[in-house]
């Protein structure tokens, strides 16, 4: 019996040391950065950080072999969509991937991508997405999704003048250490020797880029002085409230009037972003913001793979609202969730 009991034991610990394995932050050399949005002029671009697929084998073929994990894919299209390309109006469709990855000893997750099929790379990124996704649920990945927005200045070719610099929970070595970003510390910091919101590589004036504050000689003169340092500090933390002011404002227009106020009131108490005083609350909002626009997104993804009959019988079985009125967080991830389960019975949901 006592033997069982040790097993078993040994058994969850390594279960727990495979997972914490996964969840360490990939080299930053395979670190790269997409452009998601830019400005009207082409100027400015809002980028998120990525890695390629084969970095994400390499780490499964080194924690478990080749032989201990596999992946299938289950491949629909969706045809007859109009969409603008180029300032036209063309008929196109879309390709829909769901990827399972089965690791032996730690189970199944799916994760789902799609892509235009008019796009030559379109079923590459579709194929990309759905199996990085399915690898975040075991948390391979994951520590993507807590970066910040970062807006960097871009060139000729719409592509970062400077990548960001990555902020210290982000490397390997430092999150084995216990450094994790600042919304998984209950004090809303990074923690000792990590950056702040991190410093972008753009154009000088960005606001709320600093990471460092002065501990030395405040300017030219030479002097220093709790007076002068205070009042650095002072300007950057304003600079630093406007930005998140400015990034929370972006995403309420990504997620609707209704569920905006909803999450300011919830979470904040207020009507606009400037009032709440609490940096550690903003950056809150912030997060539970973007974790709605990533629902939002997978929403529309499994809603056009599904008939819009099967759609309204699960909202009524859940008893939703019209996708259009959906106001809160628990109402997103229930009928994301519903709806994924729909599309595929097999796939489990990351927390």
């Amino acid at each position: 019996m006592a033997n069982e009991e040790s097993s078993a034991s040994a058994l969850v610990l390594d279960i727990r040391r495979l997972l914490a394995d996964l969840e360490v932050p990939f080299p930053p050399d395979k670190v790269r950065w997409r452009v998601t949005n830019t400005t009207i002029d082409k100027k400015r671009g809002q980028i998120v950080p990525y890695a390629d697929p084969r970095a994400y084998t390499d780490r499964l073929n080194a924690l478990f072999s080749p032989q201990g994990w596999t992946r299938e894919y289950k491949i629909e299209a969706v045809n007859n969509i109009t969409r603008m390309k180029k300032g036209e109006s063309i008929v196109s469709g879309k390709v829909l991937v769901t990827c399972t990855v089965t690791i032996i000893g730690l189970w199944s997750h799916c994760g789902t991508g799609e892509d235009w099929a008019d796009d030559d790379n379109g079923m590459t990124s579709a194929d990309a997405q759905a199996f990085k996704r399915a690898c975040s649920c075991f948390g391979l990945g994951r520590y993507f999704y807590d970066f910040p927005v970062f807006w960097v200045d871009l060139d000729q070719n719409r592509q970062p003048v400077r990548a960001p610099v990555l902020s210290g929970w982000a490397l390997p070595e430092n999150w084995s250490k216990g450094m994790r970003p600042p919304s998984k510390n209950g004090d809303g910091k990074a923690g000792a020797g990590s950056q702040g919101a991190g410093s972008n590589g753009g154009s000088a004036g960005n606001k709320g880029q600093a990471t460092a504050r002065p501990t030395g000689p405040a300017n030219g003169n030479g002097r220093s002085g709790q007076g002068a340092t205070g009042k650095a500090n002072g300007s950057a933390t304003s600079a630093h409230g406007e930005d998140l002011d400015e990034r929370i404002l972006r995403l309420g227009e990504a997620v609707g009037a209704s569920f905006y106020r909803n999450i300011l009131r919830e979470y904040g108490r207020v009507n606009q972003p400037k009032l709440i005083r609490d940096a550690a609350v903003k950056r809150k909002v912030l997060q539970v913001l973007e974790s709605a626009v990533r629902g939002f997104d997978r929403l529309r993804a499994v809603t056009q793979r599904l008939d819009p009959t099967t759609v309204e019988t699960q909202l009524t079985k859940l008893q939703a609202p019209p996708i259009a009125k959906i106001a809160d967080m628990k109402t997103l991830q229930d009928v994301v969730f519903g709806l994924e389960g729909l599309g595929n019975p097999n796939c489990h949901h990351a927390a």
